[in-house]
């Protein structure tokens, strides 16, 4: 009886042992956003809130940000509801140069899981 919790014990340890892994260090760029909604349907949208975190996790993880010479990006994010669906447009404020590849940029949210974000400059 011994001898099998041993060898139960050891193989939960082994099978915890396999799943517990370190999470990989996530790289990301601090950014600062000033929000600005464009009405009022957009300011009270039920899923706001859960956008505007969305919106920034996903900012701080993009390329053209994490590639920008600025140490610190601040944009002015303009936001409305169109067709259901929270847009929103950033611009840099004074930390970048407005032509940098990171300065413009839209995002839309049909939910907080599907945030898609697309940079503009150049267009």
């Amino acid at each position: 009886m011994r001898t099998r919790l041993s060898l139960a014990l050891a193989a939960l340890s082994l099978l915890l042992a396999s799943c517990a892994h370190k999470e990989p260090e996530v790289d990301f760029k601090p950014i600062q956003l000033s929000w600005n909604a464009l009405s009022e349907e957009a300011e009270n949208h039920p899923e706001k809130d859960a956008c505007v975190i969305a919106v920034t996790a996903k900012m701080m993880r993009e390329r053209a940000v994490l590639d920008s010479k600025s140490e610190v990006l601040d944009y002015l994010v303009n936001y409305d509801l169109k067709g259901g669906i929270l847009e929103f447009e950033g611009f840099c404020g004074v930390s970048a140069s407005r032509e940098s590849p990171e300065c413009r940029w839209t995002a839309s949210c049909p939910s907080a899981e599907n945030v898609v974000v697309k940079f503009h400059n150049g267009d």
